[in-house]
């Protein structure tokens, strides 16, 4: 799977996850973290950043 995908099916488990009843969350598997686990470890093997060069801060850290 490519790296546009991934981001894609994280999106789409993101917004399920938002539409949740509390007795569905219980379910156990974090569709979510498992997505951003593979994409973590892809940009790892293609030598990319999870955020451009210019903005070395990360998330949140804009101001």
């Amino acid at each position: 799977m490519d790296l546009n995908h991934l981001l894609y099916q994280q999106q789409v488990a993101i917004l399920r996850k938002s539409e949740e009843t509390p007795a569905r969350c219980s379910a156990g598997f974090d569709l979510v973290r498992h997505y951003q686990r593979r994409i973590d470890r892809l940009r790892e093997d293609l030598g990319a950043t999870g955020w451009p060069e210019w903005c070395a801060a990360g998330p949140g850290m804009l101001a």
